[in-house]
């Protein structure tokens, strides 16, 4: 409800102004520039704002609003100052920043395949021109791949002397048509934007990046509604969760060949440090009214690493057998498949995953069939939609709960898949076995399924009841809410 009313303020404030001047698409999804034609430099043109606190508890960047222009800050690991100003305003003097942006912007490249979302969250899928592969489940992405509106960047590189796109047919052109390129640390690219999503400690801290996006293109109404949903969604889902049962919960990776000693194979252990990056996992465990599992003592490992985000490597199959063997639910946070590896057919890919799965023979939570991968949604190149989960969590969550036998009945597993029953690997095309769970679509397939690329909203499948009530409740009084302020605010 604290959230609601938050996000209700800001709905006040921005009621009794304009609204955010933005892009606007036309049915083919071409442009218009959301620009003023005279900028007076003493109006406020971002009366729709990020709502300070309430829709960022950690998240690790900072807003400030300036009547014309704004000054975004991220403050973790890579510390950035960015100066984002109305399109069609002069920038102001005298404030430093590492890049200066007129918003909203028109042509973006993006780095990870896991924020599509984010621009679909704000209705800005065509902005995106340029990717780093099409990695993605979402129909409207696939339908704009597929119709050649987007760039697949994959071999490109981006030459920081020539500040051209090395490996595109026109290096000039393509450049040229970018406004920015969104990235991580790992990236390099034209007037480069940093999203630190993989830095955050929790799924929710993660997903309110999409905040952070959306002042790069004036859309903080959209998103502040859409976030809203989505953290009422979560609340309502662990609040509902059965308290009683308690399931022990092991949420682990495992790696079949070392790549020396910072990264050994073997299996992954997750300590539940609050503070380090994969305490995620923890948070999500904890949601779910479950207990995780973080009592390891090592006596077999040679090989054990400690990563330094709060996660063990290289823990022997005897050590996490012993550590395992009592856990309820156990989710392995990988199902993928290669050929670099020698398990690039469907044949070798399910031997692979079988028998590590195997390993786990002596445990609790394979008697009971409770032994999960993150391979129940596919995208066209064998990917995992798991990767997407950071933008509606709440989605991962309702997964877990599932597994853990906490309630939410009705809820249709998204992301998780029972390695024992129901699959394992990504190397299964749903043209061969159109019944396999987690299966490979084709990119028409998921095309198919998108009507409009500029109208059709994000696919949001799988919520619960639950989720819906909770979405359908804060959507209807914020409805209200807007109607009564149209009314009061034009008389």
């Amino acid at each position: 409800m604290r959230l609601i009313l938050a996000a209700l303020a800001v709905i006040a404030v921005a009621s009794a102004q304009e609204v955010n001047v933005k892009n606007t698409y036309s049915d083919a999804g071409d442009v218009t520039a959301g620009t003023v034609a005279t900028c007076d430099t003493s109006k406020d043109y971002f009366p729709w704002k990020i709502p300070a606190g309430a829709s960022k508890p950690t998240a690790l960047y900072d807003v400030t609003y300036h009547k014309y222009y704004k000054v975004v800050k991220t403050t973790g690991t890579s510390p950035k100052t960015y100066l984002l100003v109305q399109r069609g305003c002069t920038a102001p003097t005298g404030v430093t920043a590492d890049a200066t942006f007129e918003v909203p912007l028109k042509s973006v490249a993006v780095a990870s395949a896991s924020w599509f979302k984010f621009f679909e969250a704000m209705g800005e899928r065509h902005a995106i021109k340029g990717v780093n592969g099409y990695y993605s489940t979402a129909p409207c992405m696939n339908k704009l791949f597929a119709d050649g509106k987007v760039t697949d960047m994959s071999f490109y590189s981006y030459n920081t002397t020539t500040s051209l796109y090395q490996g595109a047919t026109d290096p000039a052109a393509f450049t040229a048509s970018i406004d920015a390129h969104f990235v991580d640390t790992w990236t390099s690219g034209k007037n480069s934007i940093y999203i630190g999503t993989s830095y955050e400690p929790t799924y929710q801290a993660a997903s309110e990046w999409v905040h952070y996006i959306s002042t790069f293109f004036n859309k903080e109404e959209e998103v502040g509604l859409f976030s809203t949903r989505s953290r009422n969604r979560w609340v309502c889902s662990s609040t509902n969760a059965d308290v009683s049962i308690a399931p022990k919960v092991i949420w682990t990776d495992y790696y079949k060949t070392s790549y020396g000693p910072t990264s050994p194979a073997g299996w992954v252990i997750n300590q539940c440090k609050e503070g380090d990056a994969s305490y995620r996992h923890c948070e999500l465990i904890k949601a779910a009214r479950g207990v995780p599992s973080t009592e390891f003592t090592a006596t077999s490992s040679p090989d054990l690493y400690d990563k330094g985000n709060g996660q063990l490597l290289g823990v022997s199959d005897a050590d996490f057998t012993e550590y395992s063997k009592d856990a309820d639910v156990i989710v392995i946070a990988n199902n993928y498949c290669g050929s670099f590896s020698g398990t690039g057919t469907v044949e070798t890919c399910n031997t692979h995953w079988r028998e590590i799965v195997a390993k786990l023979s002596s445990t609790s939570a394979h008697a009971n069939d409770q032994i999960f991968d993150i391979g129940r949604q596919a995208t066209p190149n064998g990917g995992s939609g798991y990767f997407e989960a950071s933008v509606m969590p709440e989605m991962l969550l309702q997964d877990m709960i599932k597994a853990t036998s906490g309630g939410q009945s009705d809820h249709q597993y998204v992301y998780l898949r029972k390695m024992i029953s129901e699959g394992v690997g990504n190397q299964i095309k749903c043209a061969d076995q159109p019944a396999a769970v987690g299966c490979i679509p084709t990119q028409a397939d998921l095309a198919a399924k998108c009507t409009s690329t500029v109208n059709d909203p994000m696919h949001d499948a799988g919520s619960t009841e639950c989720g819906a009530a909770a979405s359908l409740q804060a959507s209807a009084m914020l409805a209200a809410l807007l109607a009564a302020l149209a009314v009061f605010f034009s008389h």
